[in-house]
Formats: structure tokens, C-alpha cells, sequence
């Protein structure tokens, strides 16, 4: 299978010979093999894992919508990072941030968009810090 990662900025990935992509979306986990039905479904911020040349890869995808035909599998995505691209101790201070917006909650804190910031720093350095 082919897959293709893309933002609204840039191509972060496009790649041949996929054996499998595993995937969160919203409703749990999927994993798609070469001639899975025809999908199209919305992801959560996680990491999505592929398998190419009996190798496993990740990249940090931060929401977006996954769409395959069996062939291909195409991410279009919010944002999206390979572990070479993150910072991990940006990602830290992101995540002590997020915990600190989040401790101090009042009127003039979003605890949605606090929540949301602290989901996407866990899993920049979850990427960052495990091997696939």
C-alpha cells in the first residue's frame, strides 16, 4: 500500500510498500492491511504506526481524517510530526504548561483548548520517547 501524511502546510509523508498502518480514531484503534474496505474516518491526536519493510515507523498525528481504499492509505492531517522533528524538551515545557493551565482552571482558562494542549504535548514525547 501507499501512504501519504498531509498538513495544510507541507507533504510529511508519502511512501510505497506499506505492509500495515495502525491507527486511533476517534471510536478506538483500526489497523488496515492491504485490500481493507474502503474507510474514511476521523483520528484523535496519537501516534499512528506503519509497518514497511518489516520495519515499524511512527509519526505523531494531531487529529485529522484518515481515508483508504485498500491501496492507499491517505492522512490528512491538522499537523503532523516525525520523531526527528520534535523537540522534546519543547514538548515537556508544553506539557508543564498545559498542567499548569490546567490546575489553575477559572473563567479565564479553556479547559478544552488546555486539554487539548496537554494531549498533544503526551504525544509528542511519547513519539519522542519510545522505540516503534
Amino acid at each position: 500500500m501507499k501512504l501519504k501524511v498531509v498538513t495544510p502546510d507541507r507533504v510529511v509523508l508519502e511512501t510505497e510498500d506499506v505492509e500495515a498502518v495502525y491507527a486511533q480514531t476517534v471510536d478506538g484503534d483500526v489497523g488496515i492491511l492491504p485490500r481493507h474496505i474502503p474507510m474514511v474516518t476521523p483520528l484523535a491526536i496519537d501516534v499512528l504506526r506503519f509497518v514497511k519493510q518489516g520495519q515499524k515507523e511512527q509519526i505523531a498525528i494531531m487529529g485529522g481524517i484518515l481515508r483508504t481504499n485498500g491501496k492507499e492509505v491517505s492522512v490528512l492531517a491538522d499537523a503532523a510530526e516525525l520523531a526527528t522533528e520534535i523537540d522534546l524538551v519543547r514538548a515537556q515545557q508544553a506539557k508543564e504548561r498545559a498542567e499548569a493551565r490546567l490546575r489553575q482552571l477559572n473563567s479565564t482558562v479553556d479547559e478544552g483548548r488546555a486539554k487539548l494542549a496537554m494531549t498533544r504535548a503526551l504525544t509528542r514525547i511519547r513519539l519522542k520517547q519510545t522505540k516503534p
